[in-house]
């Protein structure tokens, strides 16, 4: 585990699938804070003192949890709320745009334009992208979900690939997390800003323009 002291009341800590595996966790554990869970992540609080000098001064730590690329997470926890999320946001957005995956197969002129928009980028938390390497793989996950929740989704396919968009909406962050965990089993997530979706939309063929989970769930399990 790799940890970043933000400020002196925001610590990040960075756990690989390596440790993930270490602990005998899956990410479902994390996301429905089950027993095993929470004793991991009470764990990483009391071993910040440790790496980066954290002290817990207050009654209470708000943290955000963010399913990584890799099958990873990022975690960040503070006791400086609300001001300190402001800063547990930014931090998430640079991690996001670090684990990011490139889009499709952009030519050189491209990548250099995107190079030089990189500074300009906003990267949103309320809405994730996830990349398969096929549908079938899109169809597993969204038969993952319950049938119960209502989940804001496009389905796009760009250079072979399949890209599905899903958006927080009326879910819980909580909720949001834990199906966002269970994406990243079966495919990988992209850090989703502006101009990601503006080249998805011009480059990609929408298949589903809407309510993408629900309809594919239904194929699925028909």
């Amino acid at each position: 585990m790799e940890y970043k002291k933000i400020n002196d009341a925001t610590v990040q800590c960075i756990v690989t699938a390596e440790d993930m595996l270490e602990y005998g966790l899956t990410l479902s554990d994390i996301f429905e804070r089950n027993e095993k869970g929470e004793g991991f992540l009470r764990d990483i609080i009391e071993r910040a003192h440790d790496e980066v000098g954290y002290t817990v001064s207050g009654e209470s730590i708000a943290m955000q949890i963010t399913p990584l690329q890799d099958k990873g997470l990022a975690v960040t926890f503070t006791n400086e709320s609300p001001m300190g999320f402001r800063d547990i946001l930014q931090h998430l957005k640079e991690v996001l745009q670090g684990v990011s995956a490139e889009l499709g197969r952009q030519d050189e002129e491209e990548r250099r334009a995107a190079a030089q928009n990189k500074q300009t980028e906003v990267y949103e938390d309320n809405r994730r992208m996830f990349v398969f390497a096929t549908l079938h793989q899109v169809m597993q996950y969204t038969a993952a979900i319950p049938k119960n929740l209502s989940v804001k989704s496009h389905l796009y396919k760009e250079g072979g690939a399949y890209y599905l968009v899903v958006e927080k909406n009326r879910l819980s962050y909580k909720m949001f997390n834990k199906i966002s965990a269970e994406a990243v089993e079966f495919g990988n997530l992209i850090a989703v800003s502006r101009e990601r979706m503006l080249y998805l939309e011009e480059h990609g063929e929408c298949l589903i323009a809407d309510r993408a989970v629900s309809k594919l769930r239904k194929i699925y399990l028909a």
